[in-house]
C-alpha cells in the first residue's frame, strides 16, 4: 500500500513539474499598440480620424479609423520601432471647390513595441490645414 502512494504522489509530482514547464513555453509574443488622436485645439478625441503605423512605408503595417473614444488598436507579431500617422479631414477652403481639393490636419509620432506588452501612445493633430488636390 505504502509503495501505491509513493509511486502515485512521483506520477503527480512529475505531471505537475512536465504541467508547469510546458505551460511557461506559452509565453505570448504578440505586441500591442493603443493609439489616441487628441485635437490640438480642443484637446479632445478625435473620432473617426485615419492612423497609420509603420515602418517608413513597409508593407509592415497597421491602419484605420479612431472609434469615438479617438482610439486606434492593432496588433503586431514583433517588437520594433514604428511610425505612427494621424490624420483628420476638415473642412475646406471657400475658394476651392470640395471635389478638387482634400484639406487634413494631421500628427506624428514614434513607438518602440515590446513582446506582451501594450504601449499606449498619443498623436496631437496639429491646428495647421494642409491642402492637396484631389486625383481623378
Amino acid at each position: 500500500m505504502k509503495k501505491k502512494i509513493i509511486t502515485f504522489s512521483c506520477l503527480l509530482l512529475i505531471s505537475s513539474l512536465a504541467a508547469f514547464f510546458f505551460g511557461a513555453c506559452d509565453k505570448d509574443t504578440d505586441c500591442y499598440v493603443e493609439v489616441t488622436v487628441i485635437d490640438q485645439d480642443t484637446n479632445l478625441p478625435i473620432s473617426g480620424a485615419f492612423v497609420k503605423i509603420d515602418i517608413d512605408n513597409s508593407y509592415v503595417n497597421a491602419e484605420g479609423y479612431t472609434n469615438a473614444n479617438g482610439r486606434f488598436d492593432a496588433v503586431f507579431k514583433a517588437p520594433a520601432i514604428f511610425n505612427v500617422v494621424a490624420t483628420y479631414e476638415t473642412g475646406y477652403d471657400e475658394i476651392y471647390t470640395p471635389e478638387d481639393w482634400f484639406c487634413y490636419r494631421e500628427g506624428h509620432n514614434t513607438i518602440r513595441l515590446k513582446e506582451g506588452e501594450v504601449v499606449k501612445t498619443t498623436v496631437i493633430v496639429e491646428s495647421t490645414v494642409h491642402q492637396v488636390m484631389r486625383t481623378k
